[in-house]
C-alpha cells in the first residue's frame, strides 16, 4: 500500500487483533452449502424491443466454509449463473480474522458498498448500479450494534492525466462503511452508510466509462440504507449514488455531466397461510443519469409472492413493469412488463 495513513490504521488494528483474539486452538471445521435456482419467465424488456419467454438455470452456488480455529476462517463460492456454457468461476475467495472487537477481511469480495436486500426474485437497480466485486484488504470494529470498516484496493478504472498513463499497479481506490443495528421487541432497525473513492470501479460503470477502463478523476459514490421491520412488516429504503457529476471525458447522460444514481424502496408483510409463511412485497425502484447504453430502466414498479413448499425449497412469482428513459433523453420512451417464477433450494 502505498498510503502511510492506510498501512498505519491497518497495522494498529491487527495489533489490536492480536491482543485481544484467544490462543486456544480449535479443530478445523468445514461446512458446505449451497443454492440453485431455476426461473421461468415470460414478458418483455423495459424498451418493448424484446420480448420472449425462457426456462433457466439462474443459479448454481456451492460455498464452502473452513473455521481454521477460534479466530481464522477461509471463504470459497463457487458460482455459475444463466444457462451460459461458460464454467463456473470463483466469485468470492476470503480469508477473515476476527477478535473480540476488530477483524480483518482479505480476498475477492464484493467490498461493502450498498445493502442491497431485497424481498424480489431480480436484483434491485440499487445493485444493478452499485455492486462492486475487488480483491481487497478490510480491516473494521465493532462494538454493541456498531460497526465501521476501511477497505482498499487497486482497481482497474486507473486515473490518467495528460501524457501520463495510468499506472495499473497502485492501490489507490477505497472506501468506508459504517452500520448501526439494534433490536427492541417486535422492531429490528438496520442503518448503514458506505462510501468509495471511486465509483467508476462499480461492476456496472466500468464497462460504460468512455475512455474505458481509465478516468481522467476520481468520482466518489455514496450508498445509504435503513432497514426496519416491525411485527409482520418490513420497510427498505436504498439510495445509491455519484458524489458529484462525472467528466464528461469519463461518463455522460444525453451527451452532459452525469451523476447516476439509483433508488429502492420495498415493504413486505409476512403473515402464516397453511401453517408456512408467505411473504407478499411491493417495491419501486428508479435510476437518473444512467446511460441508456447500460440497459437500466428509468423506473420498475414490482410485486412479488413467496413462500416454501416442502423444507428447504422456496416458491416465489413476481411481477415488474419497467419503463425506459424519454426519447428525449435518448431512451424509447416505451414500457414493458414480465413475470417471474423461481424455485429455489438452499443447503
Amino acid at each position: 500500500m502505498n498510503n502511510p495513513k492506510l498501512k498505519y490504521l491497518t497495522a494498529s488494528l491487527l495489533i489490536a487483533m492480536s491482543m485481544s483474539t484467544s490462543s486456544v486452538i480449535a479443530e478445523p471445521k468445514l461446512e458446505v452449502s449451497g443454492t440453485v435456482e431455476i426461473e421461468i419467465s415470460s414478458g418483455e424488456d423495459h424498451t418493448a424491443q424484446v420480448k420472449g419467454s425462457d426456462i433457466a438455470l439462474a443459479t448454481v452456488e456451492i460455498g464452502f466454509d473452513a473455521k481454521i480455529n477460534n479466530d481464522v476462517s477461509a471463504h470459497i463460492l463457487v458460482l455459475h449463473e444463466g444457462d451460459a456454457s461458460g464454467l463456473p468461476v470463483i466469485d468470492e475467495g476470503t480469508i477473515s480474522i476476527n477478535g473480540e472487537s476488530a477483524f480483518l477481511n482479505a480476498g475477492r469480495m464484493y467490498v461493502p458498498f450498498g445493502n442491497f436486500e431485497s424481498n424480489m426474485i431480480s436484483d434491485p437497480l440499487t445493485l444493478e448500479l452499485g455492486e462492486t466485486q475487488e480483491t481487497a484488504v478490510q480491516v473494521g470494529f465493532s462494538s454493541g450494534g456498531f460497526q465501521a470498516s476501511l477497505y482498499a484496493f487497486n482497481g482497474d478504472a486507473d486515473q490518467v492525466t495528460t501524457n501520463i498513463p495510468a499506472d495499473n499497479d497502485v492501490i489507490d481506490d477505497f472506501g468506508v462503511s459504517i452500520a448501526y443495528s439494534m433490536s427492541s421487541g417486535s422492531l429490528n432497525l438496520d442503518l448503514g452508510l458506505d462510501f468509495i473513492n471511486n465509483m467508476a470501479e462499480t461492476d456496472t460503470l466500468q464497462g460504460a466509462l468512455l475512455a474505458a477502463p481509465e478516468v481522467t478523476e476520481h468520482t466518489a459514490g455514496t450508498a445509504l440504507h435503513a432497514i426496519i421491520s416491525v411485527g409482520a412488516f418490513k420497510f427498505i429504503a436504498e439510495h445509491v449514488t455519484a458524489s458529484d457529476d462525472f467528466t464528461t471525458t469519463d461518463l455522460q447522460f444525453n451527451g452532459a455531466k452525469a451523476s447516476p444514481s439509483a433508488s429502492n424502496i420495498e415493504i413486505a408483510y409476512i403473515t402464516a397461510m397453511g401453517g408456512r409463511d408467505v411473504i407478499v412485497a411491493i417495491a419501486q425502484q428508479s435510476t437518473a443519469d444512467v446511460d441508456v447504453a447500460i440497459g437500466l430502466p428509468e423506473t420498475r414498479s414490482m410485486l412479488s409472492v413467496s413462500t416454501t413448499v416442502a423444507g428447504d425449497v422456496a416458491l416465489a412469482v413476481e411481477f415488474s413493469k419497467s419503463s425506459d428513459y424519454a426519447i428525449a433523453d435518448g431512451g424509447t420512451g416505451e414500457s414493458g412488463s414480465t413475470v417471474t417464477a423461481q424455485l429455489a433450494v438452499e443447503f
